[in-house]
């Protein structure tokens, strides 16, 4: 029997460097920080990332400071600059701390204009899966998207049941089966 064991082995930390060191931009020590502390509680997410090869370039539009997290056999560094990304996302630091951790949702701030997602043609699913690695655990996909006014639920159940109970009274007052 042969056991496979990944770069995060059991009880052994991803690691992850801040390659400008003291002159790192606050976005990349935010990053930073933010990946070493989630490695750290979960052997899943070191795991994940691990297996993961590519570049995730982060724009924040505050001050146009930008930087990339390489994903690489050797564990995960944060860089200042774009440098050669397989997907892009652009946004303002609270929208991508939010849409990176999974509390809101990546699909749905595209579509409001919160971020933009730009991914390398060559590696279009490459967004998505570093996006799963970096989100917090047990946090689902459709996460953070808006939830319809109790109302609006209420509304539309209402109105699905009178369509189907006066669909039914006319099938049974033409002498039809509504089977």
């Amino acid at each position: 029997m042969v056991a496979v064991v990944s770069a995060a082995s059991a009880n052994e930390v991803l690691p992850v460097t801040l390659a400008a060191g003291d002159e790192a931009s606050g976005l990349a020590r935010i990053i930073c920080q933010y990946l070493e502390q989630l490695f750290a509680d979960s052997q899943e997410k070191r795991d994940e990332a691990a297996r993961l090869r590519g570049h995730l370039g982060l724009r924040a539009r505050e001050g146009d400071v930008a930087i990339t997290v390489a994903f690489t056999e050797d564990g995960v560094a944060v860089e200042e600059g774009l440098r050669e990304p397989d997907a892009v996302v652009n946004g303002e630091v609270e929208f991508l701390m939010h849409v990176l951790a999974g509390r809101a949702n990546p699909a749905w701030e595209v579509l409001r204009g919160t971020v933009a997602f730009q991914p390398r043609p060559l590696r279009p699913l490459f967004g998505y899966q570093a996006y799963r690695v970096m989100r917090l655990p047990h946090v689902h996909l459709w996460s953070g998207l808006p939830r319809p006014p109790v109302g609006l639920l209420v509304g539309t159940a209402v109105l699905v049941s009178a369509v189907v109970l006066a669909r039914r009274r006319r099938v049974r007052a033409s002498g039809g089966d509504d089977g």
